[in-house]
């Protein structure tokens, strides 16, 4: 506990025309902290005002940092989408975009069918195909115009069709009747060809890793700044509430050290300095 040697001097107080130096407080503050419970408040004051320093500056310098994600987040967004088209999160996106072409595994797995293997090999190939697809998909979107597009366009219509023909062949095979395996092929495909532009489509409106990244670091800044603040202010309330509970018990203990209302009022504010040293 701070002794009450430690207590700094303050400038003199002028009383009634004579100058009274602020060590003539010091006995009287010794005597005021003499309780152990004044003593204890006094020290738990300065520790929380000590306290809420550290986390004003904490508050400040999170706030800053945020503030600087925002901006980076902000600018990274602005390079991959300059119209701000993009509105899922890099993971919302990719997870809807895998859903969609997991949805024609079993299609898929029709034409995998085809090469008449075991069980296991049929549903590895039939995970192939699924990728391709899935890679297919990140390739029109990655790639945002030029040959390369066009190539992977093109790739991916070889594809879709491919997959309509293998799918053809084996139902014509097992089923026998050339028409019904030629129409449930064509239903098949168009419902592969759909999963796959939805798919497209979503991961057009997805915004990049490194955005989102950005994004969620921003985020998790902002929001433990809203809590260190919220510390912040109700530390400061807690303190203003003791500090004025302290100052009361100072004044009651003024009324029976000193006489004079000019030397009360005059050992408050020094308590006052006291407490914010």
């Amino acid at each position: 506990m701070e002794s009450i040697e430690r207590i700094a001097k303050t400038p003199p107080f002028d009383l009634n025309g004579d100058a009274i130096g602020g060590d003539g407080y010091i006995p009287v503050m010794r005597d005021f902290l003499a309780k152990p419970r004044v003593a204890r408040d006094f020290q738990d004051l300065k520790a929380d005002a000590q306290r809420l320093r550290a986390l004003v500056q904490d508050t400040d310098r999170l706030t800053a940092t945020a503030a600087e994600a925002e901006l980076e987040a902000g600018r990274l967004a602005r390079v991959g989408d300059e119209h701000r088209h993009q509105r899922l999160t890099f993971g919302l996106g990719v997870l809807l975009a895998t859903l969609f072409v997991a949805l024609d595994a079993l299609p898929a797995n029709l034409a995998a069918q085809t090469f008449g293997l075991d069980v296991l090999p049929t549903w590895g190939i039939t995970a192939v195909i699924v990728g391709a697809l899935a890679a297919g998909m990140w390739a029109v979107t990655h790639y945002k115009g030029g040959w390369r597009r066009g190539v992977t366009i093109a790739a991916l219509t070889v594809g879709l069709l491919s997959i309509g023909a293998m799918r053809y062949w084996f139902l014509w095979v097992t089923a026998g009747d050339a028409l019904a395996a030629v129409l449930e092929a064509v239903a098949l495909t168009v419902f592969t060809s759909m999963m796959v532009w939805l798919g497209i489509l979503v991961l057009s409106f997805t915004r990049s890793r490194a955005v989102s990244a950005a994004e969620h670091t921003s985020r998790r800044l902002r929001k433990k700044t809203e809590k260190l603040a919220s510390r912040e202010v109700e530390l400061g309330r807690r303190l203003d509430a003791a500090k004025t509970e302290f100052l009361a018990d100072a004044q009651l203990f003024s009324f029976r050290a000193f006489q004079s209302e000019s030397r009360r009022n005059q050992f408050l504010d020094y308590v006052r300095a006291e407490l914010d040293r």
